[in-house]
């Protein structure tokens, strides 16, 4: 593993630099997918060194005079040197550089003010790691509503991405399994990420951007109302897959509703579920579709009639 931290380390030190090529993103791409295991260190990495601030002026490295390579190659060496030590030496980041950590259990949405000028309200099972200096965070898991009003930016990691928020801006984050979006609520969003290479992208207001964990991304223009419903403990649903509609109630419930009939699956469901009603989805359901419910160990199985 350490040695795909380093390699990981030289192609954060390799895409910073700025004789950075469109050869050399090909050819991360390549490590990328190479390994399953490097996607998620290299992300991981990232978030640190977005976090820590980058090392905008490291520190002189002696370079060996037997070197051969030429005078760009041995500096761009010597940074992912650098940058390899300062990751594997420190500890992570929720430890060395955190203030706090705000988190929220499972049913549970939380409102906090990061700074006065900086709200934020936590979803269901999220963990949100706040920086020292009140003006960055990352978003480890769940799913966040951050507005400011406060004249300087405000940047939150999430999943190897950066968004930065500035005066009078809103934007909804969430973390899921495949991919992570980001809303631009009130006013336009700028975006960072390797695969948006080095300009990043601005988010307008209204439109989505979706990183996959494959490195692509697109943007569309969600159902905002429908979006921002959890806000208010209701979860929207329009014409959406029974299998979808299952879990994303499970990430309110403790005991886990299980669908034991794949062919239920990709029936469609519309209607709104009250975070705090408990079972009334799973009472609702026989009425609607023809299957049972019946009580198994800590959870409720969904089988066909």
């Amino acid at each position: 593993m350490d040695v795909i931290k380093t390699r990981a380390a030289e192609w954060i030190a390799r895409l910073h630099a700025g004789d950075c090529t469109p050869r050399d993103h090909d050819r991360f791409r390549d490590w990328l997918t190479s390994d399953p295991r490097n996607g998620p260190v290299f992300e991981h990495m990232t978030e640190l060194w977005e976090l820590s601030g980058g090392l905008s002026r490291p520190a002189p490295v002696s370079i060996p005079t037997r070197a051969t390579r030429g005078p760009a190659l041995s500096r761009r060496h010597a940074l992912a040197g650098l940058v390899a030590t300062v990751f594997l030496a420190a500890p992570p980041w929720e430890g060395a550089h955190a203030s706090r950590i705000e988190e929220t259990g499972t049913g549970s949405i939380r409102d906090i003010h990061i700074t006065p000028r900086t709200h934020c309200r936590l979803d269901t099972q999220t963990r949100l790691v706040v920086g020292l200096n009140g003006q960055q965070a990352r978003l480890c898991h769940g799913q966040v509503m951050l507005s400011t009003t406060g004249p300087d930016p405000f940047h939150l990691s999430a999943d190897g991405m950066t968004v930065q928020l500035h005066d009078q801006t809103a934007a909804d984050i969430r973390i899921n399994r495949g991919d992570t979006e980001v809303t631009a609520v009130r006013g336009k969003i700028f975006l960072t990420a390797v695969a948006l290479r080095a300009a990043g992208r601005w988010v307008m207001p209204g439109q989505r951007l979706r990183m996959y964990r494959n490195g692509g991304w697109n943007i569309d223009y969600p159902d905002l109302e429908t979006l921002l419903a959890w806000q208010g403990g209701e979860l929207v649903f329009r014409n959406q897959p029974l299998v979808d509609v299952i879990q994303e109630i499970n990430r309110y419930t403790s005991r886990q509703i299980v669908l034991s009939a794949p062919r239920l699956a990709s029936q469609r469901l519309s209607g709104v579920y009250h975070v705090r009603q408990g079972d009334a989805f799973l009472q609702m359901l026989p009425r609607l579709l023809p299957l049972r419910i019946r009580p198994a160990h800590n959870a409720y199985e969904i089988v066909a009639l």
